[in-house]
């Protein structure tokens, strides 16, 4: 529901240094980031991540609802969800956390997996002029817009490492109102490199209805263990 991950190990990084991005043509830049997508999809074998989910009522410091899960991704299965632990409102558990979670595992499953990622498939996409450094990478900036209407995809703005073109920061609003919330919403999901491969570590989706006023739900992401798929043999070696 928030945002889908792209990335590809290091690697495979374009043969250049920071800065590269600036210089590219719009069409190159959307290559190299579908590219990226591809490589992590076909990567990644399984992983799994503990995840823990955290809402914050009307600017309070401390959360009214926290659940903590153990997440098993497999490919060509999708995600798997094991409640580790539990607290806080239980109307907020049920009410906001089991949905984000069971919209996440049926946006997981191999036959919606590519529909949901940013790639030129699901988005417009426009580079944007200069770069950016977020969280100590150089980013080049692109203006991401749904090709769709739908709760899952956003427009808003994404941020790529201008070496590689892996995801790096997100930020925008769902393309469709998200019926959890029903009321405005915006979100934001920071990546980092994880055996080689950008990786979700935190995201927030911050909303606000009549029914639960000033709504902030934290993800945050630890523990990663990343199964790679086994490399074809090659015939020339």
């Amino acid at each position: 529901m928030l945002f889908v991950v792209a990335g590809i190990p290091t690697s495979l990084r374009a043969a250049s240094g920071p800065g590269q991005g600036q210089s590219l043509q719009n069409d190159e830049v959307i290559r190299r980031i579908d590219s990226a997508v591809k490589a992590r999809i076909d990567g990644i074998a399984s992983y799994t991540v503990q995840e823990l989910y955290s809402i914050y009522r009307n600017g309070e410091a401390s959360p009214s609802a926290q659940v903590t899960v153990k997440t098993v991704y497999t490919r060509g299965a999708g995600k798997e969800y094991t409640p580790i632990s539990a607290t806080g409102s239980s109307v907020l558990r049920s009410a906001v956390i089991d949905k984000v979670l069971a919209n996440e595992k049926e946006m997981a499953k191999a036959a919606n997996r590519e529909s949901v990622a940013v790639t030129s498939a699901n988005y417009e996409m426009q580079l944007l002029p200069g770069h950016e450094t977020i969280n100590g990478r150089d980013c080049i900036m692109m203006n991401l817009k749904a090709r769709r209407k739908v709760t899952y995809l956003f427009n808003g703005k994404g941020w790529f490492d201008a070496a590689d073109f892996t995801l790096v920061h997100l930020e925008g609003a769902p393309a469709q109102s998200v019926s959890i919330f029903a009321g405005d919403a915006a979100g934001k999901r920071d990546y980092g490199r994880i055996n080689g491969f950008s990786m979700a570590q935190h995201a927030e989706l911050h909303t606000h209805n009549f029914l639960l006023g000033d709504t902030l739900m934290k993800i945050d992401y630890s523990d990663y263990q990343i199964q790679l798929e086994p490399r074809s043999p090659n015939p020339a070696e």
